[in-house]
């Protein structure tokens, strides 16, 4: 699961991991921030040609546009691989 909160940087994005793969958890946060650049509210999703990708507004504040990055799911966490600015084909 990802999910937003307040951190040092301002939002930043977490991951929990269900420790029974299950919804109903017990859930243990991971230590490294997913985002911790001033954005949150991520959601994931895969475009057509099956890569995972997530979006979320950065900064927080009435100035927030979305960003997008390409992620990589490792089996045990996700990690971002580079922002997606458009410009690649």
């Amino acid at each position: 699961m990802i999910w937003t909160s307040h951190g040092y940087t301002g939002y930043t994005c977490g991951i929990a991991i269900s420790e029974s793969g299950k919804l109903a958890g017990p859930w243990k946060q991971q230590e490294e921030t997913l985002f911790a650049e001033d954005g949150g509210h991520g959601m994931l999703f895969t475009t057509f040609d099956g890569k995972l990708m997530m979006v979320l507004h950065a900064p927080n504040n009435p100035a927030a546009q979305p960003r997008i990055f390409e992620m990589e799911d490792t089996g045990e966490t996700l990690r971002v691989v580079k922002e997606f600015t458009g410009t690649e084909f």
